[in-house]
């Protein structure tokens, strides 16, 4: 389904600011893999979800979706079948529309529809159908500006507006680090939810060992612009938090940076 064979990627090259992001990575997802990536900052993470929807090229190497070869694709051209949620809640939405016009907007994403079209009697219902799933009560609040929503209840609202229109792939960049432990946990009870009713092929990054563990069937982990250990859905079911310590050990040389994956 998602192919990634040799890419490299430096930011700064031939200056003193030089720095390797990504170096001769290769992945390969199968359809409906949900792969989770850990590491520590500057390790390449959100590089290599930049380099796959498009936001970043590369300087080497190729990215194929479903067998059709996206490397020189725009950002644009590969939105259709590409939803992400960030970090930070107000990222993956826009706060001075509605909840309801946002989710229109989701649901032409990659498309030439004008928002008006988005936003029929029968599409309102669906709108409300789904706003329901999250249990935050939105359904109520459908014509309040997203700005006036709390940053959990945003960060639902960007996951369901990333699954809406079933995309091919969904890409999780630590969508949960900037909330709260109790939000966080909602956030990935709908993860899971709407992954598995969906069969979404997904890919989520994350600081939270814990979190990589217990999400997908498996996990990468990558340091200095490299995957350098790779866990198989066995392996990762079996694996503890230590372990996980243990290898990043092995390439850091000690565990002195242990916080930087905690």
């Amino acid at each position: 389904m998602l192919r990634i064979t040799g890419v490299s990627k430096t930011f700064y090259p031939g200056t003193a600011n030089e720095r390797v992001a990504l170096n001769n990575v290769s992945l390969h997802l199968d359809e409906g893999d949900f792969v989770t990536i850990i590491g520590s900052n500057g390790a390449g993470k959100s590089t290599l979800l930049n380099i796959i929807s498009g936001t970043l090229s590369v300087d080497e190497g190729s990215v194929v979706i479903d067998g059709k070869d996206v490397t020189k694709h725009s950002e644009y051209r590969r939105a259709s079948g590409i939803a992400r949620v960030f970090q930070d809640p107000s990222a993956g939405t826009a706060p001075h529309l509605s909840i309801e016009e946002n989710l229109a907007v989701a649901l032409n994403r990659g498309k030439r529809h004008t928002l008006a079209r988005g936003l029929t009697k029968a599409r309102r219902e669906d709108f409300r159908t789904h706003l329901a799933t999250l249990e935050q009560g939105l359904e109520n609040r459908m014509k309040h500006r997203v700005g006036l929503l709390s940053g959990g209840q945003r960060q639902a609202l960007s996951l369901l507006m990333a699954s809406f229109t079933h995309p091919r792939l969904l890409l999780l960049d630590e969508h949960t680090a900037a909330l709260d432990p109790e939000r966080a946990e909602l956030v990935l009870k709908l993860t899971a939810q709407k992954v598995g009713e969906q069969g979404l092929t997904a890919l989520m990054v994350t600081h939270n060992m814990d979190h990589a563990l217990r999400m997908g069937n498996r996990l990468l982990m990558m340091h200095e612009g490299r995957i350098v250990h790779t866990l198989n859905a066995e392996e990762k079911a079996n694996a503890a938090i230590t372990d996980l310590l243990e290898l990043f050990s092995r390439e850091k040389g000690s565990l002195s940076d242990r916080t930087l994956l905690s």
